[in-house]
């Protein structure tokens, strides 16, 4: 296969049979006959010529077994391609053996570890003739089977292709490939809990320069981490809404449509919490309050956001239900009942005093400590 769109189409047609006949693959040797090698063919090497694919194969003057491979790829009759199988649906686990074979076979560029669903790629791109401790690339075939390949998979695919690989460059284009899966490790991890490093470059970039540690931990952070998710989210919900761009054969409409109220879900609870973090931020003045607005959490239902502190159930703080007609509901816990607005400002004083009564009631997660001044929830109405 030369083309992007006749790969795309012969791997979704392989991920669905690979899919249905997996179940009878019950030993290695299935495995490798029944799911590995139509792959193998996939990418354009002919697995009926001993000359282009090897079974088994071994590296040059070594008589064991240890750093055998299921199949190598060859090219003017030196192997390029090693492939390792694992039975069906098990885990890939240990990659000692094809690591070893790697090193020991200095021709070989490329590294293939399956369990004939689940593909794993590896080159050397950190250190010549040593395999990667992570791949550059995976594929999953039942991912593939129910939402579509990526554009950015294919693309990594089609540099493996017989008609396409070139050993020179792919090393390269793996390396490229791993940095940008690093770097979207690297922001999720600063998305969930930016470091202190990450806001202060952040909030440098707005203008605000020599804050104090402290300060960031405690009372920006929250910002950062709040504008950091809905910066990811946006874009994703934009592009979910104008939908008639996503059905062009990349993925399943179907299933990305579906995909589509469950970011804006997302986008509403992170906006909600966001939002009353940084109220109680303002709202609280006890400096062990204000360590507890880390422990507010908040999570969606279908046609609810429960916000609530510590544990969902005991520590509930509200519900917020969205109104058809932009009158918002904040159903608090009795005394306080339901807030109907259109403004969520106008919750901010039953939003202290729920907050306040939930971390007296649960203060263990901070300090057992006592909070002796702070106000009783059904004062709220008095």
């Amino acid at each position: 296969m030369t083309s992007s769109n006749e790969l795309r189409s012969g791997l979704l047609a392989l991920a669905k049979r690979s899919i249905t006949i997996a179940p009878g693959c019950s030993n290695i040797e299935s495995t490798r006959l029944y799911l590995a090698l139509p792959f193998i063919g996939l990418l354009g090497y002919d697995y009926s010529n001993p000359f282009e694919v090897f079974p088994e194969h071994r590296p040059p003057d070594n008589a064991g077994t240890l750093s055998k491979v299921d199949f190598a790829v060859l090219r003017d009759g030196k192997p390029i391609i090693a492939m390792e199988c694992r039975p069906a649906g098990s885990d890939l686990g240990d990659r000692q053996n094809l690591s070893a074979y790697f090193r020991s076979v200095q021709s070989v560029k490329l590294a293939i570890q399956t369990n004939g669903l689940l593909y794993s790629f590896f080159v050397d791109s950190d250190n010549p003739e040593e395999m990667d401790l992570e791949p550059f690339l995976t594929l999953d075939l039942e991912t593939t089977d129910s939402v579509g390949i990526a554009d950015d998979v294919l693309d990594s695919l089609t540099l493996l292709t017989k008609t396409n690989i070139d050993l020179d460059t792919l090393a390269e284009a793996a390396h490229v490939q791993l940095v940008k899966k690093r770097l979207r490790s690297a922001f999720m991890d600063e998305a969930a809990a930016p470091s202190f490093e990450f806001c202060q470059v952040a909030l440098e970039r707005i203008g605000l320069r020599n804050v104090r540690p402290d300060s960031v931990e405690r009372y920006y952070a929250p910002m950062v981490k709040a504008a950091f998710e809905e910066s990811l989210v946006m874009p994703v919900v934009q592009r979910l809404r104008s939908e008639g761009s996503l059905g062009d054969g990349r993925g399943s409409p179907h299933i990305l449509h579906n995909l589509a109220p469950k970011m804006q879900i997302s986008e509403r609870e992170s906006s909600i919490l966001s939002y009353v973090r940084r109220r109680l931020a303002f709202l609280v003045e006890d400096e062990r309050l204000f360590a507890a607005i880390d422990h507010v959490h908040a999570k969606d239902y279908v046609g609810r956001v429960v916000v609530y502190y510590e544990k969902e159930r005991k520590g509930r703080m509200f519900d917020f239900i969205a109104g058809g007609d932009k009158i918002d509901k904040y159903v608090f816990p009795e005394p306080i009942g339901e807030i109907r607005t259109r403004t969520i400002g106008d919750i901010d004083q039953a939003l202290k005093t729920i907050f306040v009564a939930s971390v007296r009631e649960q203060p263990t997660s901070m300090h057992p400590a006592v909070f002796p001044t702070l106000r009783r929830v059904d004062s709220f109405r008095g």
